[in-house]
């Protein structure tokens, strides 16, 4: 009994990787409804893992699993190394890493786990790719900055597309390793795709199977196409050869590189156009994030920013800091001096907190009114202290007299810290923070209360 189970989990991811090469669908694995057949599916927009070839589905089946996937499937264990690299034009020296595509137009395609990678970066602007040729050609054209995709899946489309001038940034920007997704809760074919695959590994099946497949891959870019490019050169010329009078024609080769080069420049206009436009879109994108009287960052950028930095670190299991601060007393300050005085203390204020936040992810903005946020990435209540403690001290330092209650601007803080987790929302921890700001303002104000669970 037990080898005949063994025997079973074992055929069944070999069909998994094997008999791929011979099944016409796009997707995922799944179970059908008849309990005998497994309906195995691939994107085929992505050769050479998946592509058809005369009608017959090739390639090898797997997926990049990141946490919107996560949700919707489960994944068996690691089957291919897949290396997420930056295709540049050749002449391009200035992008090395992720960090150097800021400000920069990057294609990705739709879906795709790149796609995923780059949207936590809000400086980067993503062009979702439909046609991988047309892409590459933008880069040459200066019209995209880089496209980031898995490097087989790149150096095969420039193979394909036979398109120059485009170079791979050695160091890819990260390294995944793909898996076999099946349907959530799946957890009778997830066991035993991942029974099959430890067998076959451990026996050095799989390391057959993959060096199988990666050698047809590359006679297949390499050999194959250029056994046809070189045929279909020999037709092409003996065509041309029959045509070379007419073509030689002075006066009509003249009128054509005249057209040519009018319908060239104004292409090429288009494209900067269009280019120009994409980039001041996102520009007005990233003004509506600024509070017009601080220049400093308003709730809707606060609220989209925290809520990305809430669901990283939950993934990462780091602590999530926050500090609600109010200025104390600032309705007095305003009616007795007037808005204008009160929109400078504001402003001042403002440049004080933006200038104790530097680390790179933190994040200062101004949440309404005379209130504001301060937002630190993996830092616990230890810390964050300290940084509120700094703000406060800093406030009372600015010397802004209110004559009315005879006394200085002070500002009052509330601050908490935990590591966020499923079984709580992010505007919890608002609510702390917002409940401990209160503890202050009831405790004498200019003070910082750090938020503690009650009995």
């Amino acid at each position: 009994m037990r080898s005949n189970n063994k025997n079973k989990t074992y055929t069944i991811t070999a069909i998994i990787i094997l008999l791929i090469l011979f099944l016409p669908f796009n997707g995922f694995a799944m179970n059908s409804d008849n309990g005998d057949t497994l309906i195995l599916l691939g994107n085929n927009k992505l050769a050479p893992i998946v592509y058809m070839d005369k009608g017959t589905a090739n390639g090898l089946l797997h997926i990049n699993p990141y946490p919107e996937r996560i949700k919707q499937y489960d994944f068996s264990n690691p089957i291919l190394r897949s290396e997420f690299s930056m295709f540049v034009h050749s002449g391009n020296t200035s992008l090395r890493t992720i960090d150097d595509l800021r400000g920069k137009l990057v294609g990705v395609e739709a879906g795709g786990y790149p796609s995923a990678l780059l949207g936590e970066y809000d400086e980067i602007y993503i062009e979702i790719i439909y046609d991988w040729e047309a892409s590459f050609r933008d880069i040459i054209n200066g019209d995209l900055d880089a496209i980031i995709v898995d490097r087989w899946i790149g150096e095969y489309e420039l193979a394909q597309s036979r398109i120059a001038g485009i170079k791979i940034v050695e160091n890819p920007i990260e390294t995944q390793y793909s898996r076999i997704a099946v349907r959530k809760g799946d957890v009778e074919t997830l066991s035993l795709i991942n029974s099959g695959l430890t067998e076959i590994t451990e026996d050095g099946t799989l390391d057959k199977i993959m060096e199988e497949w990666q050698g047809k891959r590359v006679i297949y870019v390499t050999e194959d196409y250029y056994q046809t490019f070189f045929l279909h050169s020999a037709i092409l010329f003996l065509s041309l050869t029959t045509l070379v009078a007419i073509l030689l024609v002075t006066k009509y080769r003249r009128l054509s590189k005249k057209l040519e080069a009018n319908i060239k420049e104004r292409t090429e206009e288009l494209h900067h156009t269009n280019k120009m436009l994409k980039i001041a879109n996102h520009k007005l994108e990233q003004i509506s994030k600024i509070d017009s009287l601080t220049s400093i960052e308003n709730r809707r950028a606060f609220d989209i920013v925290f809520n990305r930095a809430y669901r990283l670190c939950s993934r990462q299991g780091i602590p999530l800091a926050l500090i609600m601060i109010d200025i104390d007393n600032f309705k007095i300050f305003n009616d007795t001096y007037g808005h204008l005085v009160g929109d400078q203390a504001l402003i001042r204020i403002a440049e004080l907190i933006k200038g104790v936040i530097k680390r790179p992810g933190d994040l200062a903005a101004r949440y309404g009114g005379e209130e504001f946020v301060v937002m630190l990435m993996n830092t616990t209540e230890e810390g964050a202290l300290v940084v509120a403690e700094e703000i406060r001290r800093r406030v009372e330092q600015l010397g802004i007299e209110n004559e009315q209650i005879q006394a200085l601007i002070t500002v009052s803080l509330g601050l908490t810290s935990l590591v966020p987790h499923d079984n709580m929302e992010a505007k919890e921890l608002i609510d702390r923070a917002d409940r401990a700001l209160y503890k202050s303002k009831e405790n004498g104000r200019n003070k910082v209360t750090v938020w503690k669970d009650q009995p």
